[in-house]
């Protein structure tokens, strides 16, 4: 058995591995939602009762052609790209959970303090979790709300790795000597509170869009915009409050961060022009189904650069001198 110090090694890889395919997940399960493949599959976890999806028409079983979920009047509605864009995010979901259970067995082991290993259940927990929605997601017919928790279950999972990899480099009894200070500490969670809040206000507007996506049957996309509500407009003017808030983080933070960990507080500014840049793009463009995944994955990713961000405030990153203690 290799010793410990390569266990861990390999622990921290695996939890690498697992976070980035979470990213990656996530950015396709976008992609999914965007071209209205969620229903390619009309049963889980087979697809169209087949472990291996249909390629044409003629070899879905006879039974599919009158359910409900797959046909309109006994008409079969079927689409072998939307069917096999949809299982392919499904065995990535499943690649993902064997991920997570490698890592989690890796934690036994490999782990250098009783936090990493806690994260590491935690994950394990909310991925068997999040399988289970993904049923219910086929089951309720794609119900916004059900998707709209199946998105922030995989934010937790993202967190939960998150928190696993960095309580590797730390010892778990030791704060950081020096904390942020007080305006750096404020100016970071409010940063945090501001874009959780205008994350779940994405998602509401985004279930709006999944509504306004089957009534025209994913065309017409430029009739949208006029017919979303008031969530709309306060989630598109609550971006500049958000371009402010990231630029003052990068200002307060950026006086305590050790150069080499200064990025860590430009990130979250950078991904925020993208996202109102992509913003711009979908609400004036038409909704173009290839800008709204990346619109998804950088407002997922700027909320795991925070939590990052969030973790080192804590432990030792931040330090009057300009220098970190090692850890």
């Amino acid at each position: 058995m290799p010793d410990s110090g390569k266990l861990l090694i390999y622990y921290r890889r695996s939890i690498r591995t697992s976070f980035f395919l979470v990213l990656f997940l996530v950015l396709i399960g976008g992609l999914v939602r965007s071209t209205g493949a969620g229903m390619g599959c009309p049963d889980w976890p087979k697809c169209f009762g087949l472990w291996i999806p249909p390629t044409h028409i003629s070899e879905v079983p006879q039974k599919y052609w009158n359910d409900p979920l797959s046909s309109i009047n006994g008409q079969l509605i079927f689409n072998p790209i939307k069917t096999w864009t949809e299982y392919l995010n499904r065995l990535l979901g499943v690649v993902i959970g064997f991920s997570i259970l490698v890592q989690f067995v890796l934690s036994i082991y490999g782990r250098k303090n009783s936090q990493s290993f806690l994260f590491s259940i935690l994950a394990l927990v909310l991925v068997i979790f999040q399988g289970w929605l993904g049923a219910k997601v086929v089951s309720t017919d794609l119900k916004p709300i059900i998707i709209s928790v199946h998105l922030f279950v995989a934010l937790l999972i993202a967190f939960s790795l998150l928190a696993a990899l960095f309580t590797t480099r730390v010892k778990p009894d030791i704060a950081s000597p020096y904390p942020a200070k007080r305006y750096s500490g404020i100016i970071l969670w409010v940063t945090s509170i501001g874009l959780f809040i205008q994350f779940f206000l994405g998602t509401e507007v985004r279930s709006q869009v999944d509504v306004l996506f089957r009534s025209y049957d994913f065309g017409s996309r430029e009739l949208y915009r006029d017919q979303l509500d008031i969530v709309f407009l306060v989630h598109r003017s609550a971006s500049i409050l958000i371009f402010i808030l990231t630029f003052l983080q990068i200002i307060l933070l950026g006086k305590q961060l050790p150069i080499k960990h200064f990025y860590q507080a430009v990130y979250p500014f950078l991904l925020t022009i993208l996202l109102i840049f992509t913003g711009i793009v979908l609400a004036y463009l038409g909704f173009p189904a290839f800008v709204q995944p990346f619109h998804l994955f950088m407002g997922f990713s700027i909320l795991c650069v925070q939590f990052w961000l969030i973790l080192h405030s804590r432990f030792s990153v931040f330090a009057s001198d300009g220098s970190a203690p090692k850890t």
